[in-house]
């Protein structure tokens, strides 16, 4: 495997995957440390949970997502309405959704979502405050929910948990994953990413042994080169 720009251990049912007691607190926020998880997973070191959240919160404050708001909120939600399953009115749950643009293609489709994020900002109509990790959602609530941020989770099998958790029986999980360091279409992980992979297999297989049957699958060049990848809860 290439090494990453920047430099996990999964399968551990625990909020604290990914700890090192080797880090210094001052350095965890540009950490350039990764161990080695489940397949081809890698994980950024954090001091503790409270030093990843923070550095996931800094990010907004440090890109600029005018463009990426008009632009991703339209190629979303063609690829969204291609999809062909949703009526109208489906409540949708969007993680990791910052500013919203997920949310606001959705409702161009004709849903009603709702975004979390550890740090949606000030003023934010579309997304509240929350960590999926652990959601504050009832069990069996949620249509279908969607992400394209499995790259900065901390424990993959928590979210996974979580995400089987709130989906309603027969419910649909809609991830879009950004292609690993092996994929054709794929790239390096960058000041941010705190969960890497070498191959979109391996994460697909780990969705699959999470309860999820893959149903769909299709490849997307923005934002960035990956897969879109439609699972239903088992």
């Amino acid at each position: 495997m290439k090494k990453p720009m920047e430099s996990k251990d999964s399968g551990k049912n625990d909020i604290s995957e990914g700890k090192s007691e080797n880090v210094n607190k001052g350095d965890t926020a540009t950490s350039s440390e990764w161990s080695s998880g489940e397949a081809s997973f890698i994980h950024r070191i954090y001091q503790d949970y409270e030093a990843y959240k923070e550095h996931q919160r800094s990010k907004l404050g440090k890109i600029n997502l005018v463009n990426y708001d008009i632009k991703y909120r339209e190629s979303l939600a063609n690829r969204l309405n291609a999809l062909s399953i949703f009526k109208g009115g489906e409540n949708i749950l969007c993680l990791g959704a910052r500013i919203g643009t997920e949310c606001k293609a959705f409702i161009d489709i004709g849903c009603f979502p709702i975004g979390i994020d550890l740090n949606p900002g000030e003023k934010n109509s579309y997304v509240v405050h929350g960590d999926f990790h652990d959601l504050q959602f009832a069990d069996a609530s949620v249509d279908y929910v969607f992400t394209n941020s499995l790259d900065h989770v901390f424990n993959f099998e928590k979210v996974m948990a979580e995400i089987l958790r709130v989906l309603q029986p027969n419910g649909v999980f809609i991830a879009e994953i950004v292609a690993g360091t092996k994929d054709e279409h794929g790239r390096e992980p960058g000041l941010y990413e705190s969960c890497w992979w070498e191959t979109l297999e391996d994460v697909i297989n780990r969705i699959i042994n999470s309860g999820f049957l893959l149903e769909r699958r299709e490849r997307f060049s923005y934002p960035w080169g990956g897969d879109q990848l439609i699972f239903r809860k088992c």
